[in-house]
């Protein structure tokens, strides 16, 4: 009787160990965040760039972006934060008020992607990023960025921008540093043309 009893309590408390697992499963996967998906993370690209870029409806972010977000935009300083990118996209918006950004391309694999881009706008006030007054310069110019996501938000991005063709746009002087000997298939080229066959297999071959 007593062989009876022990087994009983052993079946018992095996029966309700399986059920706690079970049940701490469940709530685990209900609370987990469902998992996302390639052309979910592509849609909430275009959904930024359409609302927030173009539009400015930049709350929108909210849903796209973690709050500790980290915008890379080498070689200026991180945007650090959501509410930093939501100023920093204001910032590009107001130097730039007829701002369109295109996507060309997304490319997503995982929880990572990148993009081309193109952004186009008439500098009618301050430069975000240069410091510099209005010019009332159109301009065009792209770049790519890749980004990093983590339970269906977006929390690093690197930008990397044509910040040579922009400057030229904006009319910037850009000067090569000069020395005292310069190769000679440097110094017998004119830096406002293109680079001759010449040129090109004698500097480089």
């Amino acid at each position: 009787m007593k062989k009876t009893i022990l087994q009983l309590t052993f079946v018992a408390s095996l029966i309700l160990l399986i059920c706690l697992t079970y049940c701490c499963q469940q709530k685990e996967a209900e609370e987990a965040p469902a998992a996302i998906t390639v052309e979910e993370i592509k849609a909430n690209v275009q959904k930024e760039i359409d609302e927030a870029w173009n539009k400015g409806n930049v709350d929108v972010l909210d849903e796209l972006y973690a709050s500790n977000i980290v915008y890379h935009i080498p070689p200026y300083p991180d945007v650090v934060g959501l509410e930093a990118y939501k100023k920093f996209i204001l910032d590009n918006r107001s130097g730039y008020p007829d701002l369109v950004l295109t996507i060309q391309e997304v490319i997503v694999e995982g929880n990572s992607g990148s993009m081309l881009w193109t952004y186009e706008g008439t500098q009618e006030g301050g430069s975000p990023v240069f410091g510099i007054p209005p010019t009332g310069k159109h301009v065009i110019f792209k770049g790519c960025a890749f980004f990093h996501t983590q339970d269906g938000k977006t929390v690093e991005t690197w930008n990397y921008v044509d910040w040579v063709g922009l400057m030229k746009q904006l009319g910037f002087t850009i000067t090569p540093p000069q020395h005292e000997e310069s190769p000679e298939c440097m110094s017998s080229n004119d830096s406002d043309t293109p680079l001759s066959d010449d040129f090109a297999s004698s500097c480089y071959s």
